[in-house]
């Protein structure tokens, strides 16, 4: 159950080169490679003539190689040559995928190429934006990205599980605000005068007392942008603030398993690279905090008994308001599939 007519990100930039690279997404097999004029393509990965995979052919020019039998197809999938034949068959084709490369990050609409809606790509547009500096990276997570986006959505763990890094315990004692927008979901928490967490204590040089703000978008199917502000307290002798934006994109592999590629960018120190590397080792720790747990959680959820439900609280707000949004969309989806 997962929605086809969606933009997903599919990999880096850096991961597209003349080698082609098999990934699995949303259950399917696919292959990347980048052709010799410097096109991004995704195609299905499985030849349609014994069902080898694609991945493990060979760019050549535009195209690309089965390296099994030697098919070759080019961009749109249509298959333009089989050694020893002049004559190639209507059926001898493969999936194209319509894809976008923007921000250094690639994206994949995964569902009918002719629904394809550039207007509901994610803005990830502070990974290019000269005011804002870091980088971005990926982990797998062994665990459905519904679980991943709603350990996103609340933040409230972070005093429990991240204690040594972003953890505070003001997260349990300042209540959220949710609600709905467009297309999305926000969840905002004003923690003005608490004490830092360590990671803002080292990377922002913050002594005092500070005003911390927290507002996390999630935009179906699987993006959350999650923006904190952190800021001396007035009269604290002290003058400092710093924000960071963490981009988080869990696109599916299948229902037990996610591609989370994150990026951290902040706007202050941007010419120095220690920070920038302090900042992505910080928050790499922090999501292997969250990876423990979040594998873990999956493993117990897949054997839960048939009666058991969730216990619901006020911090729940958040997930809650996604999940109905993402069942909304996804009945909708279903219903004009079978409605062809």
């Amino acid at each position: 159950m997962f929605l086809r007519n969606e933009w997903y990100v599919a990999g880096f930039s850096r991961e597209f080169v003349e080698r082609p690279v098999q990934r699995w997404l949303l259950g399917e097999p696919l292959v990347l490679y980048r052709s010799t004029s410097g096109r991004a393509v995704i195609l299905e990965d499985r030849c349609p003539h014994r069902g080898a995979p694609l991945s493990s052919g060979e760019v050549c020019g535009e195209s690309l190689a089965c390296g099994y039998h030697g098919f070759t197809f080019d961009p749109s999938g249509t298959c333009i040559h089989i050694p020893g034949m002049t004559t190639i068959p209507a059926r001898a084709r493969v999936r194209s995928y319509t894809v976008i490369e923007r921000w250094g990050w690639v994206f994949v609409w995964m569902g009918d190429a002719n629904r394809a809606d550039e207007s509901r790509l994610p803005d990830y547009h502070w990974l290019a934006d000269p005011g804002w500096v870091g980088g971005s990276e990926y982990l797998q997570v062994k665990a459905n990205y519904g679980y991943v986006r709603d350990n996103l959505l609340d933040l409230t763990h972070a005093r429990y599980v991240h204690r040594k890094t972003l953890g505070t315990a003001a997260v349990t004692d300042h209540p959220i605000r949710t609600e709905t927008y467009g297309r999305g979901v926000r969840v905002t928490r004003e923690m003005p005068g608490i004490e830092p967490s360590p990671f803002f204590k080292r990377m922002g040089g913050f002594t005092g007392r500070v005003d911390h703000r927290q507002r996390i978008d999630f935009t179906p199917p699987c993006h959350v942008v999650i923006n904190t502000r952190v800021s001396s307290v007035a009269g604290s002798g002290e003058n400092r603030s710093a924000e960071f934006y963490v981009l988080n994109a869990l696109t599916p592999e299948n229902e037990r398993s996610t591609h989370y590629f994150w990026g951290l960018m902040r706007n202050f120190a941007l010419g120095d690279e220690s920070v920038t590397e302090t900042q992505q080792t910080l928050n790499r720790e922090t999501f292997f905090e969250d990876l423990a747990i979040l594998e873990q959680q999956q493993v117990l959820l897949d054997c839960k008994p048939v009666d058991w439900k969730p216990v619901a609280i006020r911090n729940d707000g958040g997930c809650i308001l996604a999940e109905r949004l993402m069942d909304k969309l996804l009945a909708a989806e279903h219903d004009k599939k079978e409605q062809k």
